[in-house]
């Protein structure tokens, strides 16, 4: 399959990139800015200009987005918003001009309104499913909720298959020692993101098997590890953080993650290959002996 893939030189981009080419795509990396590796063709693309996205997408089977800016704070929210839907925009009108049929996007667990909401939000359930209703707040989540709703359209309207991926906090090995391991000693700094992670292999995965997937219209799916990145019980963080959750399934697995997978399982057959203790950071048993809950 000839597969474009946006912002393949990105965080998510390049594991996405990385698991085609090793399933035997032939892959376009489609970008702003050089991959730090190859293995791929390269196309230096501004997505904006929906002329230059058009073209690129021409004598190709699929196309994965994954170009955004992945987080307000970094530009004026303004372009931030802007960014994001004009080339999610663009992304859906060139597969319609050039009759790709398939597209497979990043979107994002900000469609709930974590991690940068600027007013409190108390999950109504955990753990989240699809169903669970959203309360973005700001520019980068918007224009994740209102880019699943012009997906949505867009599948409707011209019969593309589109799975949209709600991407939970992605980490490396290298990341999650330096941006996770911290919330063992201050789990109130991992709570807007709900403690959730996943590999960024796993996108990778996620990405591969929703382009061959038995679907039709627009879904949405979270994609996240089957555990939270804590040494704590999970009830014990619920019952210390979110208070007023109304309801936790009885199913919770003691250090189960709060981002119910099942949907990704059921649709694409993803499960997630990379779980924290493989990265050889040690027991959770010990780690509860050495950090112990604040």
């Amino acid at each position: 399959m000839r597969v474009v893939v946006t912002g393949g030189s990105g965080h998510i981009g390049r594991a996405i990139v990385a698991e085609l080419v090793a399933d035997g795509h032939l892959v376009i990396n489609a970008d702003r800015a050089s991959p730090p590796d190859g293995g791929a063709q390269f196309r230096l693309v501004d997505l904006e200009d929906l002329g230059q996205f058009t073209s690129l997408l021409h004598g190709c089977d699929a196309l994965v987005h994954a170009a955004a800016i992945p987080r307000p704070g970094t530009y004026p929210d303004h372009i931030v918003f802007q960014t994001n839907m004009m080339t999610l925009f663009n992304a859906l009108e060139a597969c319609r001009l050039q009759g790709v049929t398939r597209l497979v996007w990043t979107s994002s667990m900000s469609v709930l309104g974590y991690p940068f909401n600027y007013a409190p939000i108390m999950p109504h359930y955990l753990p989240f499913d699809e169903q669970h209703p959203g309360d973005p707040q700001d520019p980068y989540a918007l224009s994740k909720s209102f880019g699943e709703q012009l997906c949505s359209s867009y599948a409707r309207r011209c019969g593309i298959t589109i799975i949209s991926l709600r991407i939970v906090w992605a980490h490396t090995p290298a990341t999650f020692a330096r941006d996770l391991v911290p919330f063992w000693h201050d789990p109130a700094a991992g709570a807007a993101n709900l403690w959730s992670y996943v590999d960024t292999r796993d996108c990778g995965l996620a990405a591969r098997l929703a382009l061959t997937c038995n679907a039709g219209g627009h879904n949405a799916c979270f994609i996240a590890a089957p555990d939270t990145c804590m040494p704590i019980p999970t009830r014990e963080l619920i019952t210390r953080y979110y208070p007023a959750t109304n309801e936790v399934a009885e199913t919770l697995p003691v250090y189960g993650g709060l981002f119910d997978t099942t949907r990704a399982h059921d649709l694409l057959g993803f499960r997630a290959r990379y779980i924290w203790e493989s990265y050889g950071l040690g027991t959770r048993a010990e780690l509860n002996a050495a950090h112990p809950a604040p």
